[in-house]
């Protein structure tokens, strides 16, 4: 009852530029958690500075504001977090490549916390801001992009999968990330059938959209997570 409730107040929500069959549509009604696979995007890093001077310390971060956990409580289901601070699926923050997200994925322990995290209804994975700033490692992060995506569909058959890009890359780097995971998600689905969606985020209204150290604001996440959800409304007419 709750669960109807929340999607019924959602689809009230929905705002004037959404399109008509956006509208019609509703976010799949299935069991099942939302895994969060991401950088500090993906756990609300700045999102309640009012500008970009703020720092990214504690008091202008909020996960609870955060795109992904907001599609969560819209869907009425609980979260699973896989995400770190300067992380990049092959390159972190400072060109570090010591213990990037392709690597914890392939350690025991983080194996053993996505086995357990079923039963799954939506994966979101947003990797590649740190991979791409001021660089285009595709030759490394194709690769690894499919393998994640691969191991996601392997993991977790009958949830829907997103590939997400964006939004604080610009220019060149935003346009060689989008290409590298599009082609990712083409190749996974080509090899293995799947319906694996890519999508571009954008953060909205720009003047509104920064906060902290350039990361997206609480308007700007908002904004991210109902573009998600009209996706899931329109695939599910």
């Amino acid at each position: 009852m709750l669960k109807g409730i929340l999607l019924s107040a959602l689809l009230l929500a929905v705002p004037a530029c959404a399109t008509q069959d956006a509208q019609i549509g509703t976010p799949p009604d299935l069991p099942g958690k939302v895994v969060i696979i991401g950088d500090s995007i993906s756990l609300g890093y700045g999102a309640m500075g009012a500008n970009t001077d703020c720092p990214l310390t504690p008091e202008f971060n909020s996960i609870s504001h955060s795109y992904g956990v907001q599609i969560a409580e819209a869907l009425g289901a609980d979260y699973v977090m896989f995400a770190s601070p300067g992380i990049g699926l092959v390159r972190n923050y400072g060109d570090d490549q010591t213990n990037t997200m392709s690597m914890r994925m392939k350690r025991r322990d983080q194996i053993e916390r996505l086995d357990s995290t079923g039963p799954v209804q939506l994966v979101l994975i947003n990797l590649g801001t740190h991979d791409f700033y001021k660089n285009d490692p595709s030759d490394q992060f194709i690769p690894a992009m499919e393998n994640l995506l691969s191991q996601m569909s392997t993991l977790y058959p009958d949830a829907t999968i997103y590939a997400l890009t964006g939004p604080m890359l610009g220019g060149n780097d935003r346009i060689f990330h989008a290409h590298a995971v599009e082609t990712a998600v083409d190749a996974v689905n080509a090899e293995k059938g799947t319906a694996i969606r890519y999508l571009a985020l954008n953060g909205g209204d720009r003047s509104i959209a920064l906060g902290c150290g350039w990361h997206p604001s609480v308007p700007a996440h908002e904004h991210m997570a109902e573009m998600i959800l009209d996706d899931l409304r329109a695939h599910n007419q």
